[in-house]
């Protein structure tokens, strides 16, 4: 974790230094807004609060920049570490941690994100669009049902003020609707992020993705995506290495950790905290996770899903679920390394399952999505 990423859990994480900094930096803002007048043309993108350029911001950047219709807009992108991107498509970046970065915001008329753009300071933006596209379906509590959350990050969500807020389906709008009680508007046409798969398919070949990362072995690949717990667990929360190389010898194993946890860095596992998660969806033929929502976005494939919490009791009292995977969603979950190991040999996969949560929890389009947003940057929302 690096320096930058430990201040800011510092001050998120603490009662007087997130007081103090939600006055200075709010009163620094405000100051700020009576000089910077927006231009109308001018969009700020950030995906997951400055971490990477990926997700929807990133679809909803490509589909604008080769738009004609935009041709003549200003398209920011706000990254923690700006120079470590280097895509020949990125125009106008910009550091997400410097003290300018609010200069820029307030530069812009329209902001995109799939978290905070705001970096947790929820101002009134009159002269702005603030259009949210959230970074998953809620497996996990959020706002007041999150247990142990923070002052500061609890603020933000009860007083965020996004213009435009876009939803999955029916389920993700109820949770939604509680989490950010101040968004103006909900856009029940699905999220953007669901083109990425198209547009892959389209330009991307499973036989490149599989060059890029060295794979070459002809052995079913398994991607395990496990999420971050953000306290110490007690029990244990992820498979052992010992298990991993284990499963190297049936499978080709790609480990893609959460971006505040540490990878595996040893073995036979591929490590690819970095690599685009839609890109490994393409070549995956299992996935194995845990509490995270990316399955949502993966049943699309119709393949294989695994859940794997043996801290489930754990999880449920110190993080809390909307939830229960087994109960609610039909899909298989393993409590024990041993109990993954019958399910992962067994013969009689429901892959109905995965069509059922596909059609309750992600039933959109993502050209709904596309056309939604396009309307709402030209008025016609």
């Amino acid at each position: 974790m690096g320096r930058a990423q430990k201040i800011k859990n510092r001050i998120k994480n603490s009662s007087f230094f997130g007081g103090a900094y939600l006055i200075i930096v709010g009163a620094f803002v405000k100051v700020l807004q009576l000089f910077i007048r927006p231009n109308e043309k001018q969009i700020l993108f950030i995906s997951y609060s400055g971490r990477q350029y990926s997700d929807t911001p990133k679809e909803a950047y490509n589909m604008l920049r080769t738009d004609p219709a935009f041709k003549d807009y200003e398209l920011v992108w706000a990254l923690n570490k700006p120079n470590i991107y280097v895509q020949p498509e990125l125009g106008r970046k910009i550091s997400s941690n410097s003290p300018t970065f609010f200069y820029h915001l307030l530069k812009s008329k329209y902001w995109v994100a799939n978290s905070s753009i705001d970096r947790l300071i929820p101002f009134s933006h009159k002269r702005h669009i603030y259009i949210q596209f959230w970074h998953g379906v809620p497996m996990k509590t959020l706002g007041h049902a999150e247990i142990g959350l923070s002052r500061l990050v609890q603020y933000w969500y009860d007083h965020v003020q996004f213009d435009f807020m876009f939803t999955y389906g029916d389920y993700d709008l109820e949770k939604f609707k509680e989490v950010f009680p101040k968004t103006k508007r909900f856009v029940e046409h699905g999220q953007l992020r669901k083109n990425i798969v198209t547009r892959y398919q389209k330009n991307i070949t499973p036989v490149r993705v599989k060059y890029q990362l060295g794979i070459k072995s002809e052995k079913p690949i398994l991607l395990y995506v496990p999420t971050f717990r953000g306290y110490q667990a007690r029990e244990q929360t992820t498979l052992t290495q010992a298990t991993l190389e284990k499963l190297s010898e049936t499978y080709t194993v790609i480990y893609r950790g959460h971006y505040f946890s540490e990878g595996v860095k040893k073995g036979r596992i591929i490590t690819a905290d970095n690599y685009s998660l839609y890109k490994l969806f393409m070549i995956t033929d299992i996935l194995i996770t845990d509490f995270s929502s990316v399955f949502f976005d993966f049943a699309v494939y119709g393949k294989k899903i695994f859940l794997f919490q043996p801290d489930f009791n754990e999880y449920h009292v110190r993080r809390g679920v909307y939830l229960d995977a087994k109960k609610d969603l039909g899909l298989p979950v393993a409590y024990s390394e041993t109990e993954l190991m019958d399910l992962l040999e067994a013969d009689n996969y429901d892959y109905q399952v995965l069509a059922d949560i596909s059609q309750q929890y992600n039933p959109h389009d993502g050209d709904e999505a596309a056309t939604a947003l396009k309307n709402i940057l030209m008025h016609l929302s």
